[in-house]
């Protein structure tokens, strides 16, 4: 197969993986709403194949825009992951302590925001998804999860980031500033990229799931597997 074809695939599976999450949190009551945007920090992570996803499906006005935007942010402190989420599962495999990482959402506000609103929102990245809360944020000065909304959304991470195995995971705006000034083609971003602090991203070494959420997950996990199969068995 083609590496156009491939990475064809790869993206409508990962546009699959989104749909299925909206779906998968439309279970719970959040309290997330238009302009509700306390969450949207500079410190948001994506893999590679997730900013792909955005120069394939936003056009040249709007790519141009997020250039623009990024320029004028002019951000230098970001949140820049030593680890990814199959990588912080394979530690505790191994019985490794996990790397500490400095995340100050003081360090400023995503600069794609809009009056509070998204500039990208229907291909944003999977780290902004997962951003939600029961009660608004503004409340009580955090997010409120339930503990199954949060072993979904590690879930998804998870498979997201086993779609992408191989291709490189870091700060969202890092990696949008990069692809911004290349021209990837069909190809992912990689880890000999000239981006600062990225991690590679792994193959799922195990799910993390707390005992309570197997059965409840079962149907899901199995969703996606085969997804992720479908997505493999037509790349070869």
């Amino acid at each position: 197969m083609t590496c156009i074809a491939k990475f064809d695939k790869a993206v409508k599976t990962l546009e699959e993986i989104y749909a299925l999450f909206d779906t998968a949190m439309a279970a719970f009551p959040f309290a997330c709403a238009k302009q509700c945007a306390d969450c949207c920090t500079c410190n948001v992570t994506a893999t590679g194949l997730e900013i792909a996803y955005i120069q394939d499906r936003l056009d040249a006005g709007a790519l141009d825009d997020i250039r623009v935007r990024l320029d004028r942010a002019g951000q230098s402190r970001r949140y820049r992951p030593l680890q990814t989420t199959n990588g912080f599962a394979l530690a505790c495999m191994e019985g490794r302590d996990a790397d500490e990482e400095e995340n100050d959402p003081s360090w400023g506000t995503c600069p794609l925001l809009e009056d509070g609103i998204c500039s990208i929102y229907p291909v944003r990245p999977l780290g902004c998804r997962v951003m939600m809360s029961t009660t608004p944020c503004r409340q009580t000065g955090q997010a409120d999860m339930p503990f199954l909304a949060l072993t979904i959304t590690t879930i998804f991470m998870q498979f997201v980031e086993h779609l992408d195995a191989g291709g490189v995971y870091g700060s969202f705006l890092d990696l949008l500033e990069y692809a911004g000034k290349n021209a990837l083609g069909c190809n992912r971003l990689k880890e000999n990229d000239k981006i600062s602090e990225i991690a590679q991203n792994l193959k799922i070494p195990a799910l993390m799931i707390p005992p309570e959420h197997v059965e409840k997950t079962r149907t899901l996990v199995q969703s996606l597997g085969r997804m992720i199969r479908e997505n493999d068995s037509s790349s070869t």
